[in-house]
């Protein structure tokens, strides 16, 4: 059960990122749900094989999860700092650009 919450989490975490981004830059929200998931498969193909009960692999489940709940945090909060971490300012006004 925690590791489906974790995976919603993380998928909540990517779409509020994705929400807080200027609009054109949205799709950079994605990044953080694929690195998510590719750490979370990875560690479950990893930890999954050999395991023989299902004990163990519930445990794999919960652990694969939890890397992948934690990448989407860290990626997104790195996506976040490289945008700037806030909504861009406007463009100066006319007259500071030397326009007329």
């Amino acid at each position: 059960m925690w590791g489906f919450i974790m995976i919603g989490a993380g998928a909540v975490v990517a779409g509020i990122l994705g929400l807080a981004l200027p609009p054109r830059q949205r799709l950079a929200a994605v990044f953080p749900l694929v690195i998510g998931a590719g750490v979370g498969v990875a560690a479950l193909a990893v930890g999954g094989h050999g395991s023989t009960s299902s004990s163990e692999f519930e445990t794999t489940f919960l652990v694969a999860s939890a890397l992948g709940f934690i990448s989407v945090i860290v990626s997104a909060a790195i996506v976040w700092a490289r945008m700037g971490g806030s909504t861009p300012e406007p463009p100066p006004p006319a007259s500071d650009r030397g326009e007329s």
